[in-house]
Formats: structure tokens, sequence, C-alpha cells
């Protein structure tokens, strides 16, 4: 049996899934102009946006995603909840605590693409 990964907590520093989208500019712009992220690089094939410490990639694909969704841990649910409000967000599911320690939020981005964004309660 191989040996276990080392649990020390500084060895990764950030994961970036990459999502498959139909639209690479209408993306970018939905997480730009709604969900507050940066948007600094990209075109119609490929673009990046980030916020943070968080970073999502969009590549080009004419099948829309299947199968995937978005869990994003921030340090004040209910203050980014108010604050996607303000932009416009079409939140599908307020900020409610849950009984796995987490208080959380969803919606949907302009693919489909669930998205929850959460802290865990005894952070609050």
């Amino acid at each position: 049996m191989p040996e276990l990964p080392s649990s020390n907590p500084k060895q990764f520093v950030q994961g970036a899934p990459v999502l498959h989208v139909s639209d690479v500019v209408a993306t970018a712009a939905f997480y730009r102009d709604v969900l507050g992220f940066m948007w600094d690089f990209g075109d119609q094939s490929y673009a990046v946006v980030w916020r943070d410490n968080s970073a999502i990639h969009f590549v080009r694909d004419d099948a829309s995603p299947k199968g995937v969704h978005l869990f994003q841990w921030v340090k004040d649910v209910d203050a980014y909840y108010r604050e996607i409000v303000d932009r416009g967000a079409d939140v599908a599911k307020e900020p409610t605590d849950q009984p796995y320690g987490i208080r959380e939020f969803g919606l949907s981005d302009v693919n489909g693409v669930g998205i929850v964004f959460g802290q865990d309660i005894e952070h609050r």
C-alpha cells in the first residue's frame, strides 16, 4: 500500500476548476458583474476570473456542463449574499444553517452550473 500524502496544509496553495461553457465571454461577464470576480484574461475561447484566493477558468465547448457544481468557502456568507443580491443575482437558496455545520446559499450561473457559497457555522 502506498504511503499517504502529507497533510501539511501548505502543500497546496490553490485549486482552480476549469468549466466547459458554450459562451466564455457571457460566462466571465456574469462572474464579474454579478458575483464580483475580476476578469483580467480571456477571449472567446478561454478566460480566467478570480476573487481573493479563488480562480475559475472557462473554456469554450458546445456541450453544456453536466454533473458539475461548485462550492466556494467565503469569510462572511451573509455579507457576500447581500453583495451579490445588490448586484442582481437570482439566488436559488438563501443563507441557511445546515445540519452538517455550514451556513450556505446557492445559485446557478448562466450555464446552469450550481454554485454554493458557505462558511463554517462556528466561524460566524
